[in-house]
């Protein structure tokens, strides 16, 4: 089972770039298609790293790729 946790995109590309995005980045992401948009996420969560992704069919059949926090790929302890 995933453990999802609520994060943005905006947070998705902090933990990647170590930055804040642009107004010009933010408007590029929301302008492109859907495909182009997963690409991106991918591309991101694999630049973050502890970041797993999962293609998922919307109850529109549009394909998304949802994202999430994945502790136990940061080679972290799950001890609280």
């Amino acid at each position: 089972m995933n453990r999802e946790c609520c994060m943005s995109f905006r947070d998705l590309f902090l933990a990647s770039k170590k930055r804040e995005w642009t107004a010009d980045e933010a408007r590029h992401f929301k302008s492109v298609d859907q495909p182009t948009r997963n690409e991106i996420v991918k591309q991101l969560a694999s630049e973050a790293g502890c970041i797993k992704t999962e293609d998922r069919r919307g109850t529109d059949g549009q394909v998304y790729t949802a994202f999430w926090l994945d502790n136990n790929s940061c080679g972290q302890s799950s001890n609280d």
